[in-house]
């Protein structure tokens, strides 16, 4: 029986939009899609979601390493709390989830600083039961140990929960634990797996 649904983050409730963020500061195309690869599609972002790195070591370590964009850099720090976008449909479908009586948890990989600037501006959240953020357990999707984390800080049992997330990887390890994992490749297809689940909230 589901009583939970857990939500990812980037790319399901919100838009990581890279790429317009940096298009909007004025960037050019060039620009864009170097520091897409070298920068922000890394190892290093993912040590970001895992705590090791922070926004300081970012600011230490681009500039030098790719000067001719260290203006350009310098202004992505400076700006990031618009590299996000929560979608429209994100805040309706938590509050229609939660009317009909299920749990909603969120477990994100996601960087300290950019969460302490982002969250607090999400509409979603203050009606969630709970969430989890990667950097600040330094513990990150697929580990296992994560998951765990989610059901022994809130008191959920795996088996009663979807999970939903972007990535097929984070799925197949939610599956693995005994949750329910379906993995997100739109809001209209969303509903429609959560109505074979017979979660029907239109």
């Amino acid at each position: 029986m589901i009583k939970n649904v857990v939500f990812d983050v980037g790319d399901v409730l919100v838009a990581f939009c890279y790429k317009k963020y940096m298009r909007g500061l004025g960037f050019s195309e060039e620009c864009v899609e170097f520091l897409s690869d070298n920068m922000v599609v890394t190892e290093f972002w993912h040590e970001l979601d895992q705590g090791v790195k922070t926004e300081k070591d970012a600011l230490e370590k681009f500039p030098k390493e790719f000067p001719q964009y260290k203006e350009e850099i310098l202004k992505f720090w400076d700006n990031i709390q618009d590299i996000v976008e929560e979608y429209d449909y994100s805040e309706p479908l938590i509050c229609k989830l939660k009317d009909k009586g299920y749990g909603v948890y969120i477990l994100s990989n996601y960087p300290i600083e950019t969460a302490e600037r982002h969250w607090p501006r999400f509409k979603f959240l203050p009606h969630t039961d709970g969430h989890i953020i990667s950097a600040y357990e330094k513990i990150t999707k697929p580990d296992e140990g994560i998951y765990r984390l989610l059901e022994s800080r809130f008191g959920v049992d795996l088996t009663e929960c979807v999970f939903v997330d972007d990535r097929q990887i984070n799925i197949d390890a939610a599956n693995a634990l005994g949750m329910t994992g379906i993995l997100f490749t739109g809001y209209d297809n969303l509903i429609e797996e959560l109505k074979k689940l017979d979660i029907n909230i239109g």
